[in-house]
């Protein structure tokens, strides 16, 4: 029987430079996408919205996301759902490192790198 399961540790991914200080590794699925993002202190993620619905928990530090125009600040163990479509960005509050895993449905097929001018 030909194996069925994918095991990847997160260090054998690739990490991509998403913005100035925010790191991402990604992982397909065949009907979803896991990404784990790794935010300097200082980082902010530009405004921007794609149609896939995100989930987004905090792993470690504190995080503000700004979700069609509310602010929500986030900390380990918190977790927002963010339906397809809907504007957001994120910017790390205080002086600590913010790690998240957020999980893309359906599979995200392109994860552009984001423009701090054009939030896209």
């Amino acid at each position: 029987m030909p194996n069925v399961v994918d095991v990847v540790s997160w260090d054998d991914v690739v990490p991509e430079i998403v913005s100035p200080g925010i790191e991402r590794r990604t992982v397909h699925g065949t009907r979803q996408t896991l990404v784990r993002y790794r935010y300097a202190p200082g980082s902010v993620f530009p405004s921007h919205s794609h149609p896939e619905e995100q989930i987004t928990v905090v792993l470690t530090g504190t995080i503000t996301f700004e979700i069609a125009g509310e602010r929500y600040p986030l900390g380990p163990g918190q977790v927002a759902v963010i339906p397809g479509g809907v504007a957001h960005g994120a910017a790390v509050a205080g002086n600590e490192a913010v790690d998240t895993l957020n999980t893309l449905s359906p599979r995200r097929e392109a994860a552009p790198s984001i423009s701090p001018e054009t939030g896209r």
